[in-house]
């Protein structure tokens, strides 16, 4: 890839100018790593939708039985729907199912990024495995991180899985990238991160505080975790687009 952007919020989204790129959405707390991980432990595939009543929607076109739903508002779990959190929805079966899911900003940016040729999602468990996918497949195409963000606002932690991903870029290969300022920043910013200061700032940030006060502290801890799983998600368009692992 000649040139990596970064967007630092998906309202910055523009689809005019998402034709022939390449968008790696990132939801680090917790859309793209609860996508990652329950595709990693045996998910069939995993249905973004915008809300509740969408997600119903898909439902009742699949067997009883084949599926889970999964999601949030503003942070909060909807009724009758299992919290979008990794651990949570682990402990179900999830083994074959397809999970219906739907977020407040992660299901959102992949839904808003459809106009692109190809959408990942990525997080700091699989950042290694999709910056190398990347350099395989789409090596000549311009690449667009989109941070999720919150609400309209930057998000430290989809900025710092961001410079994880340009990080893990570098490291894979001789050819020199051409970095947005906002890249620049997420790269420099990313490298000066510990392990310790990671969970640190993932604690701390907004996201974070939500989810240690509503008992799922240990999401964040999971999510903090780098380059433990070998998958690559990738988005397949429909009706009901869908993310399946492109690569293991």
């Amino acid at each position: 890839m000649t040139k990596i952007h970064v967007l630092t919020q998906k309202e910055a989204i523009d689809p005019l100018k998402l034709k022939n790129c390449i968008v790696v959405v990132f939801d680090v707390l917790l859309a793209t790593t609860t996508i990652t991980t329950l595709l990693q432990h045996g998910a069939n595939k995993i249905i973004p939708v915008l809300n509740a009543e969408e997600a119903l929607a898909v439902s009742r076109q699949l067997p009883q039985n084949s599926f889970i739903l999964s999601g949030e508002a503003n942070g909060y779990a909807l009724d009758d729907f299992i919290y979008p959190c990794p651990l949570k929805l682990m402990e179900s079966d999830i083994k074959d199912k397809t999970i219906i899911f739907s977020t407040t900003n992660g299901t959102v940016a992949l839904n808003n990024s459809l106009d692109a040729s190809f959408i990942y999602a990525s997080c700091l468990l699989n950042g290694a495995s999709v910056a190398q996918y990347l350099l395989k497949s789409h090596r000549d195409k311009s690449l667009l991180l989109v941070c999720s963000g919150n609400h309209g606002r930057f998000s430290m932690e989809d900025f710092i899985g961001a410079g994880h991903l340009i990080n893990a870029l570098h490291r894979n290969t001789e050819s020199v990238f051409h970095l947005s300022d906002a890249a620049i920043l997420a790269y420099k910013f990313y490298q000066q991160c510990q392990q310790n200061q990671i969970v640190e700032y993932f604690l701390t940030s907004q996201t974070g505080k939500l989810l240690t006060s509503i008992d799922y502290e240990q999401s964040i801890f999971h999510a903090a975790q780098r380059d433990i799983y070998p998958i690559v998600p990738v988005v397949r368009k429909g009706d009901y687009p869908y993310l399946e692992i492109a690569y293991s």
